[in-house]
């Protein structure tokens, strides 16, 4: 695959812009899209510019496109209101040009907060039954169910990243399980986007952390981290950063302790 077209959606945003970096310094061509313009168009990238809940946008979009890595989507908890259009509304748009325009795999930022409603120090792997915490995990949720239809359908390719906490560092207890590094992160994504025949797959977007509550040796991805967030254990125990104690309970932390009024 390392002759294929690659589109990049959300390439504005925080990972996007990795992703980016990456690309550029390995001298790979990138068409990138985002909502808003981006004025810092590289040598390798070809820039577009729409919204994807656009259908006539989102197939323009994807025309001779071998893979897509999207990232694009609201990337955080908000309403329903707020969160449908772009992380449900869009999405279809996107795979259903996938098909139309017989695009082999689609890379899709997926979320631990599909799973974040699981015990916190409770050890899964990839083929435990969803557990969102949120409408934004919802949503993920969402992304994956649509993956493996247009999978087991259509012979459209998926890869479900569910990315944890993407950070240069961690920098609180719960990233001491949740970490995954800049570099771990394009490592999985070229794991992703050039091993041939995945079909439809989950992996777990995390570093190599002594902690970590994900499993990926059920997953057929090829990703092997290299970091681990122990080794900032003690500068993250010294910064004394209270931890809330119903975050605590759960993977998902505060997205799983916001609005819960269940009795435990």
């Amino acid at each position: 695959m390392l002759d294929k077209k690659i589109v990049l959606t959300g390439a504005g945003g925080m990972i996007g812009t990795v992703i980016r970096a990456y690309f550029h310094a390995a001298g790979r061509p990138l068409v990138i899209s985002d909502l808003r313009a981006l004025s810092d168009v590289r040598s390798n990238e070809t820039a577009l510019h729409g919204d994807l809940s656009d259908a006539a946008f989102t197939a323009q979009l994807l025309q001779g496109a071998d893979v897509v890595i999207h990232m694009a989507g609201i990337s955080n908890d908000q309403p329903l209101d707020v969160v449908l259009p772009h992380n449900f509304v869009a999405l279809n748009n996107l795979y259903v040009a996938a098909h139309a325009q017989k695009v082999g795999r689609v890379i899709f930022a997926s979320s631990n907060h599909a799973i974040g409603m699981y015990p916190a120090g409770r050890k899964i792997d990839t083929l435990v039954a969803v557990n969102p915490d949120s409408y934004y995990g919802t949503s993920k949720v969402w992304g994956e169910a649509l993956g493996r239809m247009f999978w087991e359908k259509h012979g459209v390719e998926s890869v479900c990243l569910r990315i944890g906490s993407f950070l240069p560092k961690p920098v609180s207890q719960r990233n001491l399980s949740t970490w995954l590094s800049h570099r771990d992160f394009c490592a999985l994504l070229d794991a992703s986007v050039f091993t041939e025949g995945l079909g439809f797959e989950i992996v777990y977007g995390v570093s190599a952390n002594t902690r970590s509550w994900w499993d990926n040796s059920t997953s057929r991805v090829p990703y092997r981290p290299q970091d681990n967030a122990e080794d900032f254990a003690a500068a993250i125990a010294a910064a004394g950063v209270p931890v809330d104690p119903r975050e605590a309970l759960y993977q998902g932390g505060d997205y799983a302790a916001r609005n819960f009024d269940r009795a435990i």
